[in-house]
């Protein structure tokens, strides 16, 4: 099994990750903001905290958080929001669109990065921010390092005043987690994503982490996979089982499930297993342990991380190396990471 850049360990690290990451930021010089109205604007795995911070929190009648993953900024952000630009590199070309667009709108911007232009713009006083300096992620790529974006960005947004999460409750979700995951089985999982391809399916307030339950698979597992969310997906998906022909003996359903579903969604999940059952489809269930919604949100992409890194090990794959993402950037003449 070559693990050439370290992926195995920096999943390891992932609890210290979360924990370095959200001291530098929650030390870092970053103000109170009276906006509760808060774009993040970042991608690939800068833009999965956000989303998984989102889900958390969209409950809440007193914030609102919009993740953004383009240039720009959406037509109805306006100065009275706060823009947060998240960049693992700092170099981001599409998050840096968007805090020019942000300063011609006059708004309030913060940025979180480990280097790179925003860096640079926390450094000399033009904007407001912290600069990681992560220990824990020794391939030194941000798809190992959701735990960095993770912590890093949970932490700016307590300091700022912008979600209701104190520095206690952060440590005991991660600490929660770190026995959680000691009695996972993620190499079980992994084998039925080496012959079948992967659905995950979901429910508030756990989509951010099952949209970054998805990527974590295809870029360690390097293999395509999908999610859906219920209820939508019984409004649709339960009928997509004819065609093409032969594929759906090649699918894996897998179900997160967890307590602090709607209980229509528990219910959900019960009769569409059934459903699945009559169509000969093949699923599987992983039942969250974590007692609050942070720590099932730290469940699912953590174990999405080990299943993808046994995918690879399974497929006798190096899980490290990003050949076509550094390609494709090259073309672009964008800084790799």
């Amino acid at each position: 099994m070559n693990d050439t850049l370290g992926i195995e360990k920096a999943l390891t690290l992932f609890p210290d990750q979360l924990k370095e990451s959200w001291g530098q930021a929650y030390t870092a010089d970053i103000p109170q903001f009276t906006s509760k109205k808060v774009v993040i604007s970042g991608m690939g795995g800068s833009s999965l905290a956000g989303r998984i911070i989102a889900g958390i929190y969209e409950s809440e009648s007193n914030c609102e958080i919009v993740v953004y993953n383009d240039y720009g900024l959406p037509a109805f952000i306006d100065k009275d929001w706060v823009l947060i630009a998240n960049s693992y590199s700092g170099n981001t070309e599409e998050t840096l669109s968007g805090v020019e667009a942000a300063k011609k709108l006059g708004m309030q911007i913060v940025g979180i990065a480990t280097g790179g232009k925003i860096g640079e713009m926390i450094e000399n006083g033009e904007i407001p921010g912290a600069i990681l300096t992560p220990t824990t992620n020794p391939s030194g790529y941000p798809k190992s390092a959701l735990g960095v974006s993770l912590g890093g960005l949970a932490g700016l947004m307590s300091k700022a005043g912008l979600i209701n999460l104190i520095p206690e409750k952060f440590e005991e979700s991660v600490n929660e987690l770190t026995e959680i995951r000691k009695s996972w089985d993620a190499k079980g999982v992994a084998a039925n994503f080496v012959t079948s391809l992967p659905v995950l399916i979901g429910a508030r307030p756990l989509l951010g982490a099952v949209h970054a339950g998805r990527n974590v698979i295809n870029e360690i597992g390097r293999t395509f996979a999908v999610y859906f969310d219920l209820p939508e997906l019984d409004h649709h998906l339960v009928e997509a089982t004819l065609y093409p022909k032969n594929l759906f003996q090649n699918i894996y359903y897998l179900f997160f499930e967890s307590d602090l579903y709607n209980e229509r969604v528990k219910k959900r999940i019960e009769v569409t297993k059934e459903l699945f059952d009559t169509q000969k489809l093949k699923y599987g269930g992983f039942k969250l342990q974590g007692k609050t919604k942070l720590t099932q949100s730290l469940e699912i992409p953590h174990f999405a991380a080990w299943v993808a890194l046994n995918i690879s090990f399974l497929n006798g794959e190096d899980p490290g190396p990003e050949p076509w993402i550094i390609k494709l950037k090259e073309s672009l003449s964008q800084p790799v990471h």
